[in-house]
């Protein structure tokens, strides 16, 4: 197999300059002298890229320069198109992976800017530049709609005053969702905010027959643009906030681990006195703190204050961080290229989870609720079973009671009501009647059911050259305004959330001593660890510089008495000497009788300047 570049050169067959026919090869291609042969396909008689220079009889190697320094063809049009595929097949094939394949497979090193530039080249081979892609929007559109009928596919364009359309915003519904989230589903949608905006709440009222919410339960963040549009147009359903969103927002202001502690336990609440209970214990410790989550509306972040016969007891809208988390890398991608990701990985998970579905035999249950039961049914030895009527329980454990009602199929805790497949006290009661568990989870989790709603198939479409070419004007893309600095891919995440690193933090640990175990203070600073003393020795300085008056003038007398070269002087250290007192300093000296610390020289100094000067005074040796 052979690896051509832009100019018709077989890579495969380069090799040092010894171990080639420098005569024979050039730009022209691999020929080895033979002007007679005939052309191959990386032949730049068959190119025709006007952007390739005609260098035609130029030797390729020069004799004096390394080798692998003098290769042209290693641009970044030849790396992106020599690595298209493994581009497109693995969506984590970074930059970084790409530099140390064209190492690994070539032996020559390539800039990471220049294998930026090849990954973006190569992503271009395949989906287009973005005008091509916005162009080929309507076109997308009509495809979706022959190959899956009954969808609903609505784009939305800003036609300005020069002629010209920018996009504005696309909603998709395929057939095969809308059938089978009204054949089976539960009765909650999880909705984000950054893809429900304008006329995307409409349609998905109309597409799911929501008939004004009533029934059904919403569950979003604290996105201010959907709790509006809930309230406008959705005017009997219950909507949740996500639990999460409204603790992040708690321990901005409340942070520490006890009250996170709390609002946890008031969250999980399933009855009104628990919850109460929780709230106290907040207002005890914050007043502040309690009137913050009484006024973030507890009905729709509480357990306490959810309606029935849902399905469902969740408090975070944990399936849209899911469905979030798999489209990141599509999200990267042009507009059609992301949308064919999304709907490929819908169409997948449908099909898996239909084959799942048929290698349950004849189970009557799904299996995630059946490990659910088996769960319950270990915790249910701790409670005792009192019977006080024909179907009708009450649950003891210590100070616990609650009431048990198995031909209604309800308890006093609300749990069973709640999530539709039972309780400990449910699970408990009907063991004690000796009957099967199975028997009492809602029809919503039945095997049946669940094969219902994933009966319903989306169509394969063709590529795009197959499309029906249509007669709106292609819009272009919208006009953004750039902001500064580099943009942001990751999600932003809170203080709070783990993020995988292996390193255990030391928040709120308490340091000790490693010397005498106390608090307050490390090794390096314990007084029990004896010290060496440091010795202060200054830097010396130019002679004259930093004297005073009278020891210029006791200097000049003594260089006048015995000439020019005697005396006891050495550059740069002076000497104060009276009434026991010794100081040093590079040509200052220091008043108020401070001692200092001399090395061994300047003791010997001093000794010496006391032999010859005796008590007469200072003099300043050079």
């Amino acid at each position: 197999m052979s690896i051509e570049g832009e100019d018709g050169i077989d890579l495969t067959e380069i090799k040092s300059p010894q171990e080639i026919n420098m005569e024979g090869i050039t730009y022209e291609g691999v020929s080895q002298g033979n002007e007679n042969e005939e052309a191959t396909e990386g032949d730049p008689k068959d190119d025709e890229d006007d952007n390739v220079p005609d260098v035609k009889g130029k030797p390729m190697f020069i004799e004096d320069i390394p080798w692998k320094k003098q290769l042209p063809i290693l641009g970044m049009r030849w790396i992106g198109s020599h690595f298209t595929r493994e581009v497109l097949e693995n969506q984590k094939f970074n930059v970084r992976m790409l530099k140390e394949e064209v190492k690994t497979k070539f032996g020559i090193e390539v800039s990471m800017g220049q294998c930026r530039r090849a990954k973006q080249h190569a992503m271009s081979l395949v989906e287009g530049t973005i005008v091509e892609n916005y162009a080929k929007l309507w076109s997308y559109c009509e495809e979706i709609k022959r190959s899956n009928p009954g969808s609903t596919v609505k784009l939305s364009v800003n036609s300005m005053p020069d002629g010209k359309t920018y996009f504005s915003r696309i909603y998709i519904c395929l057939h095969a969702q809308k059938k089978g989230w009204r054949s089976g589903c539960r009765g909650i949608i999880n909705l984000d905010g950054c893809f429900l905006k304008g006329m995307c709440t409409e349609n998905l009222q109309e597409d799911l027959h929501l008939e004004g919410g009533f029934g059904r339960t919403l569950m979003s963040d604290q996105h201010k643009g959907i709790i509006e549009a809930v309230k406008d147009l959705f005017l009997e359903i219950e909507h949740r906030q996500c639990a999460r969103h409204v603790l992040s927002n708690f321990k901005k202001k409340f942070p520490g681990a006890q009250s996170e502690k709390l609002f946890w336990k008031a969250c999980k609440a399933s009855t009104e006195p628990l919850f109460n209970s929780a709230m106290k214990e907040i207002q005890m410790i914050s007043p502040a703190a309690y009137v913050h989550l009484i006024g973030r509306n507890p009905n729709s972040w509480s357990r306490a204050f959810f309606q029935l016969g849902r399905g469902c007891d969740a408090v975070e809208n944990g399936l849209s961080e899911s469905f979030n988390n798999v489209i990141l890398e599509a999200m990267k991608k042009p507009i059609i290229t992301m949308l064919e990701d999304i709907r490929l990985y819908v169409m997948q998970r449908i099909c898996s989870l239909r084959q799942k579905g048929s290698g349950w035999g004849h189970l009557d249950v799904c299996p995630n609720i059946r490990l659910a039961l088996n769960e319950l049914k270990i915790q249910q030895r701790y409670w005792q079973v009192l019977p006080s009527g024909l179907n009708t329980f009450e649950k003891r454990n210590l100070g616990e009671s609650y009431g048990v009602d198995l031909e209604k199929k309800t308890c006093s805790c609300r749990i069973w009501q709640m999530n539709g497949y039972g309780c400990v006290h449910s699970v408990a009661a009907i063991s004690y009647v000796n009957r099967d568990v199975e028997a009492f989870v809602d029809p919503l989790y039945r095997a049946c059911i669940y094969m219902n709603t994933y009966k319903y198939t989306i169509g394969s479409m063709n590529g795009s050259a197959m499309w029906r070419p249509t007669e709106y004007i292609p819009p272009l893309p919208p006009l953004k305004r750039k902001m500064p600095g580099r943009p942001t891919i990751k999600r932003k995440r809170d203080s709070t959330e783990v993020t995988g690193s292996h390193r255990v933090s030391k928040a709120g640990k308490k340091m000790l001593c490693g010397v005498c175990k106390k608090s307050g203070h490390n090794k390096s600073t314990c007084d029990a660890v004896s010290k060496p003393q440091k010795s202060q020795v200054k830097k010396r300085k130019a002679e004259g510089e930093g004297e005073s008056s009278a020891l210029k003038k006791r200097k000049g007398q003594g260089q006048n008495g015995k000439g020019k070269g005697e005396g006891d002087t050495r550059s740069g250290i002076g000497f104060k000497m009276g009434e026991g007192e010794c100081e040093s300093t590079s040509g200052v000296t220091k008043k108020n009788g401070k001692k200092s610390r001399y090395t061994e020289i300047k003791k010997k100094v001093r000794e010496d300047t006391k032999e010859k000067v005796g008590k007469k005074g200072c003099r300043q040796k050079r």
